[in-house]
């Protein structure tokens, strides 16, 4: 392999690794967001509302490196993305 596809390489697994990372934050804010919208709150509640907030770092940062790749840089790393997680 060379050393460009070797990059290449990396930077598509990177790129799905954040695309996971960000659907599994989607999974849990939705879970907290049901969650929130019962009252009382259990220790349950606030145990999944920590680990959200615990996860936020990474999945901004994932975020943020998303975000700057271009149009086409997007749609492409989704369509590889949900062809291996369907």
């Amino acid at each position: 392999m060379t050393m460009a596809r070797a990059e290449d390489a990396v930077t598509t697994s990177c790129g799905l690794a954040d695309l996971e990372l960000l659907a599994g934050a989607r999974r849990r804010a939705e879970q907290l967001v049901g969650l929130l919208a019962t009252l009382p709150f259990t220790e349950y509640t606030l145990r999944v509302a920590r680990e959200y907030v615990d996860e936020s770092g990474p999945v901004r940062e994932a975020f943020d490196r998303f975000a700057l790749l271009d149009a086409v840089e997007q749609q492409r790393r989704l369509r590889v993305w949900r062809g291996g997680a369907s």
